[in-house]
C-alpha cells in the first residue's frame, strides 16, 4: 500500500520515526481538493485552504500509509472537513464557538443513528455542517461495524474541543488538556479503521501507557510546528506550548521553541520504547504500535514541510 519515503534530504524534519506515502497519494490529493471546492461554494467569503496540503503529498497518505484505499479516502474526507470547519469557528468568541460545536455534535449524532438513510432528502438551508453530509452513510455502506465507532469518536471529539477557557501556566497540565482536544483520538481511530485494527478490551488497557505517549508526541509536534501560524491569530484562546513553557520559565520565544522542540525529542524515545515492549504482546498490538509508528512519522514530516506552518 505505501512506499518508504526517505526524509534524510529535509534537514527541517527531526523526527526518528519512519515515513511513508500512500501508494494512491495522487487520488487522496484529488479528494481533499474536491473538499475544499465544496467548503467553497458552502462559505464563499471564508476563502478556505487546504488543511492536508504538502509539498510531497498530502497529509492523510502520510497519516495512514498502509490504509485500505477506500476507507483512506473517506477518512481523508471527514478530517479534511473538521480541518477546514475549526478553521472557520475558531476564529469565533468562545461562547459562539462551543454553540457551534454543541450544534455540530448533534448532526453527528443524527447520522449515527440514521446513516444508512438520505440526508439530501430532508430539505434545509444551506451551512457549512453541509461539508459533512454523507459521509456517515457512505462509511457504513462500506463497513458497518466499525464506522459507528469511527462516528462516534469524531462526536466525543466535538463534544470536548474547546471545553476549557481556562488559560495554562505549567506545561504538564496543558499537555494533559491538550491531548484530549488535539483529535488525537479521532486520528487514531481512523488509522484503526483504515487497517481493520479493533482491540480487544485487555489490549486496550496494554496499550493506555503507549497511547498516552503518542498523543504527548502529536500534541508537542503540532504545537511546534503551527507556532508561527498561530501566533499572530486574534483569538481568546491560545492553545500553544511554547507561550506555556515561556511563562513557567520565563524564556524567549526562539528558548522556549528549543525547549519544546527537546520535549518532542523525549516523548519520541519514550513512545518508542512503549511500542516495542507491547508490540510483542500479540499480532494485532504489533499492527496498532507499528500504525502509530508511521501516523507519528507521517505526520511529523508533513508538519515540518507543509505550506500551512512553513513559509514555502
Amino acid at each position: 500500500m505505501s512506499a518508504a519515503f526517505d526524509t534524510s534530504f529535509f534537514p527541517e524534519s527531526f523526527t526518528t520515526f519512519p515515513t511513508r506515502l500512500h501508494k494512491n497519494e495522487h487520488r487522496i490529493a484529488a479528494r481533499c481538493d474536491a473538499v475544499v471546492e465544496k467548503f467553497r461554494r458552502l462559505a464563499p467569503t471564508k476563502n478556505p485552504l487546504s488543511y492536508g496540503a504538502g509539498p510531497h503529498g498530502v497529509f492523510y497518505a502520510f497519516l495512514f500509509p498502509e490504509g485500505e484505499t477506500e476507507k483512506t479516502l473517506l477518512c481523508a474526507e471527514l478530517i479534511e472537513s473538521a480541518w477546514l470547519y475549526d478553521d472557520v469557528i475558531e476564529a469565533l468568541p468562545h461562547e459562539e464557538a462551543a454553540l457551534t460545536h454543541a450544534t455540530v455534535k448533534q448532526m453527528f449524532m443524527v447520522g449515527l443513528q440514521e446513516a444508512s438513510s438520505d440526508p439530501g432528502s430532508r430539505p434545509h438551508k444551506p451551512s457549512i455542517t453541509d461539508i459533512f453530509q454523507d459521509i456517515a452513510s457512505r462509511m457504513m455502506a462500506l463497513d458497518p461495524k466499525g464506522t459507528p465507532w469511527v462516528l462516534g469518536t469524531q462526536v466525543q471529539y466535538w463534544g470536548e474541543h474547546d471545553s476549557s477557557k481556562d488559560s495554562f501556566y505549567h506545561i504538564e497540565d496543558y499537555v494533559r488538556y491538550r491531548i484530549l482536544n488535539i483529535g488525537f483520538r479521532i486520528m487514531v481511530s481512523a488509522m484503526q479503521w483504515c487497517l481493520d485494527i479493533y482491540l480487544s478490551d485487555e489490549e486496550t488497557t496494554l496499550s493506555e501507557a503507549f497511547y498516552t505517549s503518542a498523543a504527548r508526541v502529536v500534541v508537542l509536534t503540532n504545537d511546534y510546528w503551527s507556532r508561527n501560524k498561530e501566533k499572530d491569530e486574534v483569538t481568546d484562546r491560545v492553545r500553544n506550548a511554547i507561550p506555556v513553557v515561556m511563562h513557567q520559565y520565563s524564556m524567549n520565544e526562539a528558548d522556549a521553541s528549543i525547549f519544546v522542540k527537546g520535549m518532542i525529542v523525549d516523548a519520541e524515545q519514550k513512545t518508542r520504547a512503549l511500542g516495542l515492549q507491547l508490540d510483542k504482546q500479540s499480532d494485532t498490538l504489533n499492527s496498532f504500535v507499528h500504525g502509530i509508528f508511521l501516523m507519528l512519522g507521517g505526520g511529523a514530516f508533513w508538519s515540518s514541510t507543509c505550506p500551512r506552518y512553513n513559509n514555502v
